[in-house]
């Protein structure tokens, strides 16, 4: 029982499943692309605002790295397994595996024209 409560702390089951979904394809964020082509593949903005020229300021914040749901619940399901059949052992490798691979979240700053073409791209790493 301890031990179980020891790796509840660390558990590389929840790491997996609390990790960022694939949104969509990050190429379609490129100079002179519409807003809606955007909108289409990455979904709404996490923050838009306006401009006074009639155009749109996004800020999308996306894991270029990010996988697909059905690749998260097969890792989760695969460390599930490996813990069931080791009680617990394989935390000590899956759990830093985790660590290593955990969101490097990147924040898209784009611009659009008031014509709702895209004209200005920041990438900015917190």
């Amino acid at each position: 029982m301890c031990l179980l409560l020891l790796n509840l702390s660390g558990c590389s089951v929840l790491m997996v499943a609390s990790r960022e979904n694939r949104r969509g394809d990050l190429n379609v964020i490129q100079m002179g692309v519409q807003r809606s082509l955007v909108i289409a593949e990455l979904g709404e903005p996490d923050n838009f605002t306006t401009l006074a020229g009639g155009g749109y300021d996004d800020r999308y914040k996306l894991d270029p790295g990010a996988h697909h749901w059905s690749l998260k619940l097969l890792t989760a399901v695969g460390y599930l397994a490996g813990d069931f059949f080791t009680l617990f052992l394989t935390e000590l490798i899956f759990t830093p595996i985790e660590i290593a691979v955990k969101d490097r979240l990147v924040i898209y700053h784009l611009t659009y024209g008031a014509n709702g073409s895209l004209t200005a791209i920041e990438k900015i790493k917190p």
